[in-house]
């Protein structure tokens, strides 16, 4: 005969004796070990009531308890198993660049309505990173975002499992300003994000890897943000005879545009390679590259684009607001001045509907006949390297001037075109971020090509 003691023990052994669902049984597991570790009395300190062995029918002898059982039982099950047999599905953004306005879970359908952070006076609300946990592998995941701007929007949404290696979901339904993506789900963590993050921790570790493998780079602080982070970057100082090139690559301007620092990611693991191109570069060019110039919002989590009052694109002036903008002025000026300046590139991604990675320009009234023909024949090499990649490259230069923002002069290329020598090309270049190609290694592939353009207009 079994024996069961008429304490919570025992009620959730009779429960599991009557067969409860799957997941109610290993919820009473779980309680089994809470009772014990909160000092319930065991099974041998209590009376017990015995019950028929192969039937489970009650003997004559446990019937005055079996009401007492069941209604505990039922109390038990009711208010006190569901908090406890299955996972809740929870949000989380509590780590850098982690960021959503969370409006609705649905449970039961396994489905999450969001928006991107918007943080007053931060910029555009068209980032967003989230993990999700307490997913159930056993149903697909429904992510609805709602997004005014299309900016937010990106046809394919990315996973990671580690928050490492990302890849897109399938493309999501857009219905104007939402877009419904649906997620076959292997994992029960999962981060979601509208694009590929890379913190300044990211930006830390690839500039100290690189200046610790012997390639000649050294890595330093820019400066300390505004609010007191501070701010990575590499350059190489080749001792050379005579003047060297000069080359000044920054990234991530605006805080949202996550891929321009993968671009450059991979521009700087391409100039730390073997390859013949990315040696001589580095041998002979003076270098400095920064991979996140809004170091603040890009660890907030906020887009950056237009904050007020400005942005770091707009900050271009004599009396810059953003430290990271200062700091880069004060080193181009001392590069220039040494008359080893050449090359600017400001690395950005462009609008939703720009499949096409593209240059803007300075306008005419900016360039010299020098610098013009030196402009074009960057174009030209880009075409012949860049244009070979799944990305390719538009044969156009599109132009921000006095029609494209009142700010235009504080651009940053703007600015470099009217503080330095006649002959130095400055472009912001537009890698396309709601494409197909759109990936970490899409991404790396492109500033690697970038590289070998670069090499081929100022070395050869």
């Amino acid at each position: 005969m079994k024996k069961i003691c008429f304490t919570p023990f025992g009620v959730l052994k009779w429960a599991r004796g009557y067969a409860l669902p799957t997941e109610w049984l290993n919820a009473c597991a779980m309680i089994e070990r809470v009772l014990s570790c909160l000092g319930f009395p065991s099974q041998r300190q209590r009376s017990t009531i015995r019950w028929g062995e192969r039937t489970r029918e009650p003997t004559s002898e446990s019937r005055r308890g079996d009401t007492s059982f069941k209604a505990f039982a039922v109390a038990f099950c009711v208010l006190i198993l569901p908090l406890t047999s299955s996972a809740q599905l929870t949000i989380h953004t509590n780590f850098p660049g982690g960021a959503v306005e969370l409006r609705k879970i649905d449970q039961a359908n396994q489905s999450i309505t969001f928006a991107p952070a918007n943080f007053k006076n931060r910029g555009w609300a068209c980032w967003w990173h989230f993990r999700l946990t307490g997913i159930d592998t056993n149903q697909p995941i429904e992510l609805n975002l709602q997004s005014k701007s299309s900016f937010g929007r990106p046809a394919r949404a990315m996973f990671s499992h580690d928050g490492k290696t990302w890849k897109h979901t399938q493309p999501g339904k857009d219905s104007g300003s939402n877009v419904r993506y649906e997620h076959n789900p292997t994992r029960d963590t999962i981060h979601f994000a509208w694009g590929p993050p890379f913190q300044l921790s990211d930006a830390h570790e690839l500039t100290s890897r690189i200046a610790t493998a012997n390639v000649g780079a050294e890595k330093f602080e820019l400066c300390k943000s505004n609010e007191g982070r501070s701010v990575p970057a590499l350059r190489w100082h080749p001792k050379t005879k005579g003047k060297r090139p000069g080359i000044w690559i920054e990234a991530r301007q605006h805080a949202w545009e996550s891929g321009s620092s993968w671009v450059c990611r991979g521009l700087l693991e391409w100039l730390a390679s073997e390859e013949t191109d990315a040696i001589r570069l580095r041998n002979q060019a003076r270098i400095v590259v920064v991979p996140i110039m809004d170091a603040d919002n890009a660890e907030r989590g906020a887009g950056g684009k237009n904050q007020i009052p400005h942005d770091h694109n707009r900050d271009w002036s004599d009396k810059p607001i953003y430290a990271e903008v200062a700091a880069a002025q004060k080193l181009i000026g001392q590069m220039n001045a040494d008359g080893e300046f050449n090359l600017f590139l400001d690395l950005h991604n462009p609008g939703p509907r720009d499949s096409i990675p593209f240059f803007f320009a300075s306008p005419r009234t900016h360039l010299n006949p020098l610098r013009e023909r030196n402009q074009n024949h960057f174009h030209k090499l880009c075409l012949e390297t860049l244009g070979k990649e799944p990305f390719d490259f538009s044969k156009t230069l599109r132009i921000s001037g006095p029609g494209y923002h009142p700010l235009w002069r504080a651009i940053s290329k703007n600015w470099v075109a009217e503080n330095t020598a006649k002959h130095a090309v400055a472009l912001t270049l537009e890698t396309s971020w709601n494409t197909i190609h759109s990936t970490q290694e899409g991404y790396l592939n492109y500033g690697r090509a970038l590289g070998r353009a670069i090499t081929r207009h100022l070395l050869d």
